[in-house]
């Protein structure tokens, strides 16, 4: 087996050592700087803002239930119950769904091509 490189001496490896503990301090340097510790008080007083404001935007007018109470149509339980067994039963059973193909992406031979001949 022929060797490629020289082997390597005293010399070249002292030479190497600065250059590694280098390295290595480096290396130590850049890992340990993610567990620096952070200012995140501010971060922390901000916590909820964006979804407080998403809700109070969402309830214009919260009492607009209790205000309109009188104008909603009376309803008895029987056409209660049905709607509810009739939502019930399309989640079970869903009605069939139309598929429309319009033949894109098939697959055969048949071309849009005229009449031969």
């Amino acid at each position: 087996m022929i060797l490629l490189t020289p082997p390597s001496t005293s010399a070249q490896k002292r030479k190497l050592l600065p250059a590694t503990r280098l390295m290595a301090a480096l290396l130590i340097a850049v890992l340990s700087a993610g567990c620096a510790a952070t200012d995140s008080l501010d971060d922390d007083r901000h916590y909820g803002d964006a979804s407080r404001a998403l809700r109070a935007q969402q309830f214009i007018a919260a009492d607009a239930p209790l205000r309109n109470a009188d104008t909603l149509p009376p309803t008895d339980g029987r056409t209660l119950r049905e709607a509810v067994s009739r939502q019930v039963e399309s989640f079970k059973r869903p009605p069939p769904t139309h598929i429309i193909n319009i033949g894109v992406g098939g697959v055969g031979g048949g071309g849009s091509g005229g009449g031969g001949g």
